[in-house]
Formats: C-alpha cells, structure tokens, sequence
C-alpha cells in the first residue's frame, strides 16, 4: 500500500500556539481504527505539504500522493507505532482514495530502525555492507551517549558530522571511507537493499527525508550568511543550532568579532525553547525564550543557577521572554523570502 508520511507537526506561521502540545494531544488522541477529517493547507515543496486536523496544523509527505490546497481528506489510523499512519478512505475530488498518510514525530533518532534491523529472526543488518553496519553502529552509540561530561561537546560533533550533511561534499573529494560511514549513505542503502522490508525502508526514508530538508535549508540559508546544525538527540522532538557568520565575520580582528548563534529547540514537556548568545571578549548576553508565559516565570526561577553554571565568561546579561516559536516553523521563516507564500495550487 502507498503511504503519505506526515512529518514533525508545525503550526501555522502566524500562530502562537504550542506545536509540542498541539503535536502530543493528537498523538493521545489517535486510535487504530479512529477516522479524521482533514483539509490540506499549503504545499511546502519536495512531495510535503501541511494538513489541518481538528484545528492542528501537521506537516506531512508522500512520494505518491499529489494533494493540492483545499483537498478534503477523511483520514483513518491503521498505525500509531512506531509513527501514526493515516489511509486516505475519502477525498474530495477523490483521487486518492486507498493511499496512506504517516504522522512523522521525533527529530533524526535511528533507535527504531536500528531495533528492527537487529531484532529480525534472521537479522537484515547482516544483509547490509560492512561499512552501513559499522557506520549505523556507531552513530546509535554515540545516541546513547551522554552529553553531561567534558566529552559532551566532542560527542555532539560527531554526531552531526556523521549525519551526512556533507555526503555528497566528501563523494566529491574523494573521501569513500568517512562518505560511506555517514548515516546518510547508511539510509540509501537500506532504502535500496531493503525496498520490500516495507517498515524498515519507510522509516529509513522517512528519516532521510529528514537529513535532505536540513541539507535544503543549508543552501537557501547560506545568501543571509547562516550556518544551519542539526541536533540529532533522541530526546528532542526537533532541534537545531543556527549560527550567523555574517555578524560573526565583520570584523577583520576576529578576536574584536562578537559569536552571535541560538538554539531551536522542541521537547516533552517543557515545549519550545529558544536560547539566543551573543559573545565577545567582555562576556555573554543570553536571551531565554519559552513558548508561554507560565513557563518563562518558571524557568527565570533558575536565573541565579545558571548563571553559576556557565564558565566561560561572565554573563553581562540575562533575560527570559515567552517569544519561542516552533523550530521549524521558525525554519520555514528564514527559508521563505519575505513578502511570499509558502502557497503552492499548481496540479
């Protein structure tokens, strides 16, 4: 059966509403065998386009279904684990009828696939090359890791250099060996080799989809000189590090030029978060931002703590607002120019 794979939810862009919470009341809500209603709201390129169920604004993607804006859809669950699968039982014009719709949740987290690939009567990571088994090995270890000790920041490294973002860089280089240990190259082999291992080659599409919107990003955010990290965490709904090198690089006495950056973050059960830094040889600004009010009042609580946390200067400002959005609703401002619409009704 074709499936239409619905990733992270987002909510609209001129909307303050939680897309954590929007995201997990619907989760709750949905039952196998529970039916939706559902109207398709805009195209956001590359087969993905936003759906409003029940007033919640969820991102989704097929690569088999073209829905235009203003498709009704009625939707029902024949699946909630490991994502919510949705089949399209009535659509208006119907054209699709029969095809599936798939609820994507959580940010680049391989724990899944890598628990169907080993826990096989006959495991098929043994069907994979040498290079995808170590490679996929490796980044679930480094997934199980804790960021807490020194190593913290070493480990996060590589982690996202090992996701791929640069895989057709190093391809172009040369660079087979560190090319094929990324998860990336791991993600095409799987979707290739195990193509009717329907499950484990949705959900290694589905994640590569993930890497290939972050690689897009990196390309239209590169013109506003911003430098996209992805935070592949299992303990995040979805994260992101974006750092300015345009006011990082102004100055011509790198030691005079203040690091500007923020963090984009989304995870259970505090919501969104944003963290904003500006550094420079005086000291630390940082700015806190929550997505409600009851959550800044709580979090400015731990103000004096934090500020005893941070060593690597002395903080010169800190503030807590109620201003974060969802990160990748935040992602879809930076990508689309101001003044136009994410809108695409081209059949």
């Amino acid at each position: 059966m074709n499936t239409i794979t619905p990733l992270a939810a987002i909510t609209p862009l001129d909307s303050s509403t939680s897309d954590s919470g929007s995201r997990q009341q619907f989760q709750q809500q949905a039952r196998p065998g529970q039916t939706f209603t559902a109207t398709v709201l805009e195209s956001a390129g590359n087969n993905k386009f936003s759906l409003n169920i029940n007033g919640q604004s969820i991102l989704a993607q097929s690569d088999t279904v073209k829905l235009s804006a203003g498709t009704e859809l009625r939707l029902q669950v024949t699946s909630t684990s490991p994502l919510i699968e949705l089949k399209i039982i009535s659509d208006t014009p119907q054209v699709n009828f029969g095809q599936t719709v798939t609820l994507l949740g959580k940010n680049i987290d391989i724990g899944t696939l890598f628990q169907a690939l080993t826990t096989t009567p006959s495991p098929l990571l043994n069907s994979l090359s040498t290079s995808t088994q170590e490679g996929l090995q490796s980044f679930a270890n480094l997934q199980q890791n804790s960021l807490d000790g020194k190593d913290g920041g070493v480990i996060l490294k590589q982690l996202i250099d090992r996701l791929g973002i640069s895989l057709e860089s190093l391809l172009a280089r040369g660079d087979n060996k560190a090319s094929t240990q990324t998860l990336k190259a791991a993600l095409l082999e799987i979707g290739t080799l195990l193509k009717n291992a329907e499950g484990i080659a949705a959900t290694a599409n589905r994640l590569l989809g993930t890497i290939e919107m972050y690689q897009m990003a990196n390309l239209r955010l590169e013109s506003d000189n911003l430098l996209l990290f992805p935070l592949p965490l299992p303990f995040l709904d979805n994260g992101y590090l974006l750092f300015d090198k345009g006011k990082n690089s102004e100055s011509s006495d790198k030691k005079d030029t203040p690091l500007s950056f923020s963090l984009h973050l989304s995870l259970q059960p505090i919501g969104n978060i944003e963290i904003h830094f500006l550094h420079s040889e005086e000291g630390l600004y940082i700015r806190f931002a929550c997505d409600s009010i009851e959550k800044k009042e709580f979090t400015s609580q731990f103000g004096e703590e934090l500020q005893e946390t941070v060593t690597t200067g002395k903080i010169l400002g800190l503030s807590f607002t109620d201003t974060a959005g969802d990160p990748t609703s935040e992602l879809i401002q930076h990508l689309v120019p101001e003044g136009k619409s994410m809108l695409d009704t081209k059949v």
